[in-house]
């Protein structure tokens, strides 16, 4: 079996498990449930962005970003956000685990990191 097939059997692993099968779901469910949260969020999100860049251009700066904190706060409060987000990190950890094993087998000279970083802290 060469590396190709071991990383797709990895990977059908990984998607095969309930936790992952439960971040679809979530996903899913999460972009159909709140897609006025989320165009919101990403709406205010942009303009923040783009005016942390040039505050002295502009006069609203703080209101702005207060308005972004909210629309995230609103977001990021629903549970089954929540619960995606745990999720992710459990699989993100998990991949980082094996991902140290295997470079932990080749060579001790390789440092433990999450080279792989998979989810954004998004809190």
């Amino acid at each position: 079996m060469d590396f190709n097939e071991l990383i797709d059997l990895y990977i059908d692993e990984i998607e095969s498990s309930d936790d992952f099968k439960r971040l679809i779901d979530l996903k899913n469910k999460i972009n159909n449930d709140y897609k006025k949260e989320i165009v919101s969020f990403k709406t205010l999100e942009s303009k923040y962005l783009d005016a942390s860049k040039n505050k002295d251009y502009y006069k609203d700066f703080y209101q702005i970003k207060k308005d972004f904190i909210n629309a995230k706060a609103k977001l990021y409060s629903h549970e089954e956000v929540k619960e995606y987000f745990d999720l992710e990190r459990k699989i993100n950890d998990s991949i980082n685990k094996d991902l140290d094993e295997i470079k932990s087998n080749i060579s001790n000279k390789f440092k433990s990191s999450n080279m792989f970083n998979i989810c954004n802290q998004k809190k």
